[in-house]
């Protein structure tokens, strides 16, 4: 019994402080080395690879903006390419209008969870 009552409380401290250990090297590896906490300023190549929390959001976003788009009556949808990284929405492919175009990209800008939206369409003619 004895030895019950010690085991339980040095578990949960270890835990609570590989918890705790895990929380510091977080913080850390997102400052900078003058103490400046601001975004740095990198490529995307020297960006931390996603994780599986990011990726579902970006999916999400991704149906969110495809729905959008096939609800509304100017825009064709299925000439338009969606890709969502970060929450930065890309919009890829052919519009028949300026006013199509804008009309896309005014609708990605809508749905929640959109940090930008870059415009990669081309219009017909």
């Amino acid at each position: 019994m004895t030895t019950k009552r010690t085991i339980v409380p040095a578990l949960a401290a270890t835990m609570v402080a590989f918890g705790l250990a895990g929380c510091a090297n977080w913080g850390k590896s997102h400052t900078a080395a003058n103490g400046n906490t601001a975004a740095p300023k990198s490529t995307a190549a020297a960006e931390p690879a996603r994780g599986p929390v990011q990726t579902a959001s970006d999916a999400a976003i991704t149906a969110k903006v495809k729905t959008a788009l096939g609800n509304d009556e100017l825009v064709k949808a299925r000439n338009i390419n969606v890709d969502t990284v970060r929450g930065v929405v890309t919009l890829n492919g052919n519009v028949g209008s300026a006013a199509e175009k804008e009309r896309a990209i005014s609708l990605a800008k809508r749905v929640e969870g959109v940090a930008n939206v870059k415009d990669n369409l081309r219009t017909a003619g």
